[in-house]
């Protein structure tokens, strides 16, 4: 059972991604003045009094127009509204109800979704006494918040919430691989070349693939599922209503995952949204395997490999000791290989070091490299200890913690790896007071 999905959504500049970073609990969407600034969906794992769900922020919508990018927010809205379980629907107490607010409402009575009327940007209790006008729009009594200011929040989130229990029921025994990328990059190509029927539609279009599809398979006597990430119900009318789609796709596909594997043409290299698709499983903690697809149309020697892999792993940056592999769909080249460090990269993101064993093998060098002095202040690392797996997290224990420098705490996370391996896993580390 995927999580629930609360969606927030209105026109442009009433305060959707200032709604979305106060529940989230950071900045994590671009906001701006300027209508229509949020270009595509955020979307976070939230909880509220135990209750787990999905939080999609949507770009603003204009109905009935012509201007391109407003008619992508709208189509970002409405595939939104699809996946939602509860649509905020966010309005503007300075500007009260305008014809655009009226057009929205029209549309969200259609749709079989339970929908709340929230007013942003009221600052005291005396302005939420004229409510009438957003009455009107058919949806109840409206919730009065203040993004910025954070009041009324955590009321509007009792109500959000109010829905059937999120029960994950028992979790499918296997390992669950989610098969992620920009669309047309041949994820639908792997699942059928692994699976040696045609599970799901291929096409050259960007985005056929019609819906998120499971596929399980025996390897080595490992049950294993394949995600191929669900592409568009319909087909965006432009490139930015296409990326909305896959993202938000994609997002779903990391949550539900154990190992992801982030597919990259080789036609074209490493990009940007290849390079943020990476970040968003890592931050997610899932384990990682960069396949670099269509091998087999790059015109190469015995060298050509060791070069890719060598400029690549320098765009990784921070994510260069990832385990990257060429391989060709078409061809069904190394696609059992890449099963097969899945395998061993979900043993490594469940293994555990007893404590005994990171302080025998770790003291001694940071004895020998120990943090730098802040101040004149020493900074002293006093043991380490394993705190839970999936992806490992490693609480370090110091007499200053924090005034631990970040280039250090890479360091640390380089001699772990050098240690123990953990390949194609995030690790993390928490620093305490000892």
């Amino acid at each position: 059972m995927k999580l629930p999905v609360i969606v927030i959504l209105g026109r442009p500049n009433v305060g959707k991604s200032s709604l979305f970073n106060r529940i989230v609990g950071r900045r994590h969407a671009i906001v701006d003045d300027q209508p229509g600034v949020t270009r595509d969906r955020i979307y976070s794992q939230c909880d509220w009094a135990g209750r787990p769900f999905a939080l999609i922020d949507t770009g603003g919508l204009l109905p009935k127009t012509d201007d391109p990018l407003l008619e992508a927010v709208k189509e970002q809205v409405q595939f939104a509204a699809e996946e939602a379980a509860r649509i905020i629907f966010l309005l503007d107490w300075e500007t009260g109800v305008t014809d655009v607010d009226l057009a929205i409402a029209k549309y969200l009575q259609r749709l079989d979704r339970p929908v709340l009327a929230v007013v942003n940007k009221v600052d005291d209790e005396a302005r939420e006494r004229d409510a009438k006008d957003f009455i009107k729009l058919g949806f109840g009594e409206p919730i009065f918040v203040s993004a910025m200011r954070g009041r009324g929040i955590g009321d509007l989130l009792d109500i959000a919430v109010d829905f059937p229990e999120y029960d994950p029921g028992d979790k499918e025994e296997g390992i669950r691989i989610s098969i992620v990328g920009r669309p047309n990059v041949g994820k639908s190509s792997i699942v059928n070349a692994l699976t040696g029927k045609k599970t799901v539609v291929v096409s050259d279009i960007p985005g056929t693939t019609r819906d998120a599809t499971d596929t399980t398979i025996n390897f080595r006597q490992n049950r294993v599922i394949l995600v191929d990430t669900a592409g568009l119900r319909r087909r965006g009318k432009t490139k930015e209503a296409v990326e909305f789609y896959s993202s938000i796709r994609t997002a779903g596909a990391i949550e539900r995952a154990d190992i992801v594997w982030i597919v990259i043409d080789a036609t074209e290299g490493l990009v940007s949204s290849d390079q943020r698709i990476l970040e968003e499983a890592y931050n997610a903690g899932k384990g990682i395997l960069l396949l670099m697809n269509k091998w087999d149309t790059i015109t190469k020697d015995n060298r050509t490999a060791i070069e890719w892999e060598r400029r690549l792993k320098q765009l990784l940056g921070k994510y260069a000791h990832l385990p990257l592999m060429f391989v060709s769909a078409l061809k069904r080249q190394r696609l059992l290989k890449g099963l097969e460090l899945s395998l061993n990269i979900n043993d490594e993101r469940m293994r555990r070091i007893s404590t005994s064993k990171l302080n025998d093998s770790l003291l001694y060098q940071i004895e020998n490299n120990p943090p730098p002095a802040i101040r004149g202040r020493y900074i002293q690392i006093k043991y380490i200890t394993q705190l839970k797996t999936a992806p490992p997290l490693f609480g370090i224990f110091s007499n200053r913690p924090e005034e631990i420098t970040d280039s250090y705490k890479r360091f640390l996370e380089r001699m772990i790896r050098e240690k123990f391996g953990f390949q194609g896993v995030p690790i993390r580390l928490v620093f305490r007071k000892k």
